[in-house]
């Protein structure tokens, strides 16, 4: 009892001192602070807080304390786990064993010869009638100029003007002192031949597909693909970072299966509300073909979802005055959100475009990487297109695209393959009306690469007859779903309808030859 009483009093006594010796600190820092400009106001202010809200002055001091112990920890553990399972000898002979990757991937002859020394090289201006290294003259059919005004003295005029005037480039990107008054004066002509309120241009074409996508979409979101889209519209999807799901080849019958199983699993699971696209070509690239644009905007309502509408190789190609798909098929161009295209093909200049309301145009000079990243479309080359939308956009421009189908309708007609020939022509929805035809072998089952070196002889046969035609060309490695080996041919109006037909025999003659 007596100890309990002696402890006692040493614990009163060590707090009667603690007590003394707060208090005498206390009064220090009281009159030093006192020489501190508002102290008092401040310490008021801690003392009001604490007394109104005590809870909320414990979580915050509870948050700083949390933080400052985040901060000094270590963030990464290496774990010696492994180390301690492996002795000195067997670290050292696994090292001594360890093979970085090759950078690059080991090119056979057979490919490399397929693929890099079988490009043929052009001199001069690349136009209807090119010539090659060699100083043969041929019909070229392998370019996209689609109208034959690629090498028109009125762009090549005011490409020349462009370099006078603003020289040859801009040097920064149109944030940043980037955009000239050509490139204000393309967007509103953009926008007035498409018919819709703003307009965007983007220096490079496959960017600009491979831009607007991740501007609109993020993780979580949803993007709805055609299996054989454009590299451009794969890499965009892929920098999105969207959940992305892809229908069969233009079959709007599994585009609606789709969208069914993404609804289906939304009343299951409980729908998220995220941003939701479908994504297609108006011709397609790897086909030819039309998209059933129609019908894709009808499911579109239905499922209640956005569409991005990619005009690259349709633009200045379909409707009468070469407004593209929506002229085409009759379609209203406001129901479709986004439309993007590429000046780099009709209209034989560089670059991209985007057409849309706006907010979505808006939208994209802040978050559009290659807009925001890239320096800005030069002078001379905005200025050519402005001068091909001219043309495209008056009745020389619809005197071309009349040209055009004429040509196309004769070729295909010729180009039609026999009861023998071992070659046919790839087909779709609308694909008679586009300028694009891919060539493919017929029930082939041999591997890849030697229909690619069958390909390339016919290739190179019609151009030893005056013909310049090409392989279609992928990055296999890349590609989501690798289309069929095939030769593309890309009907011009800057040839004859006599000189189009006669193409049309020699590359028919060329796989008669070669596949005999």
């Amino acid at each position: 009892m007596d100890e309990i009483i002696q402890n006692q009093a040493k614990i009163n006594e060590t707090i009667t001192y603690l007590i003394t010796y707060f208090q005498k600190y206390a009064l220090v820092i009281a009159e030093y602070s006192k020489k501190i400009p508002y102290t008092k106001s401040i310490l008021n202010y801690i003392y009001n807080v604490v007394k109104d809200n005590p809870l909320r002055v414990l979580l915050e001091v509870c948050l700083i304390i949390f933080l400052i112990v985040y901060i000094r920890k270590d963030r990464y553990k290496v774990s010696n786990e492994l180390r301690n399972q492996l002795t000195e000898k067997e670290i050292e002979e696994l090292i001594e064993e360890w093979e970085p990757e090759e950078l690059v991937p080991d090119i056979n002859d057979e490919v490399r010869e397929l693929e890099l020394n079988s490009v043929p090289t052009v001199k001069g201006i690349v136009g209807p009638k090119t010539v090659l290294a060699d100083g043969t003259i041929v019909s070229n059919l392998a370019s996209y100029n689609f109208l034959g005004i690629i090498n028109d003295k009125r762009l090549l005029e005011k490409a020349i003007a462009g370099v006078n005037k603003y020289g040859v480039g801009t040097c920064g990107p149109p944030g940043f002192y980037g955009t000239l008054d050509v490139h204000m004066d393309l967007e509103k002509k953009l926008a007035k031949f498409y018919g819709t309120p703003d307009a965007l241009i983007y220096a490079q074409g496959f960017s600009t597909i491979s831009s607007v996508i991740p501007a609109f979409l993020k993780r979580g979101d949803l993007l709805i693909c055609d299996e054989l889209c454009n590299f451009a519209i794969q890499k965009g999807a892929q920098i999105s970072r969207s959940n992305v799901k892809f229908f069969k080849h233009n079959d709007m019958n599994d585009l609606e299966e789709v969208l069914k199983s993404i609804r289906a699993n939304d009343k299951k699971k409980g729908a998220k509300i995220t941003r939701r696209f479908i994504v297609t070509e108006a011709i397609f690239y790897n086909t030819g073909e039309l998209c059933d644009l129609q019908k894709i905007i009808e499911l579109k309502y239905k499922y209640k979802y956005r569409l991005i509408l990619d005009e690259s190789l349709s633009f200045g190609v379909l409707g009468k005055t070469g407004r593209g798909i929506t002229e085409h098929l009759g379609i209203p161009v406001d129901k479709i959100e986004i439309i993007v295209g590429s000046m780099a093909n009709t209209m034989g200049a560089a670059g991209g475009y985007c057409v849309s309301n706006a907010e979505i145009v808006e939208h994209q000079v802040l978050n559009g990487l290659a807009y925001c990243f890239s320096a800005s479309l030069p002078a001379p080359l905005t200025l050519a297109s402005i001068g091909a939308l001219d043309i495209i956009d008056s009745k020389e421009g619809i005197k071309y695209i009349k040209q055009l189908q004429e040509n196309n309708k004769a070729f295909r007609e010729i180009i039609k393959p026999g009861k023998n020939d071992k070659y046919e022509v790839i087909k779709g929805f609308k694909s008679e009306d586009s300028p694009i035809v891919h060539l493919t072998l017929k029930n082939t089952v041999m591997p890849r690469l030697e229909q690619e070196k069958l390909l390339q002889k016919v290739v190179d046969k019609a151009i030893e007859e005056g013909v310049l035609i090409s392989r279609a060309k992928f990055v296999l490695a890349q590609e989501k779903n690798i289309p069929d080996s095939s030769i593309v041919v890309n009907i011009t109006a800057g040839l004859s309808k006599d000189e189009i037909e006669k193409a049309a025999v020699i590359i028919k003659d060329s796989f008669r030859k070669v596949l005999k």
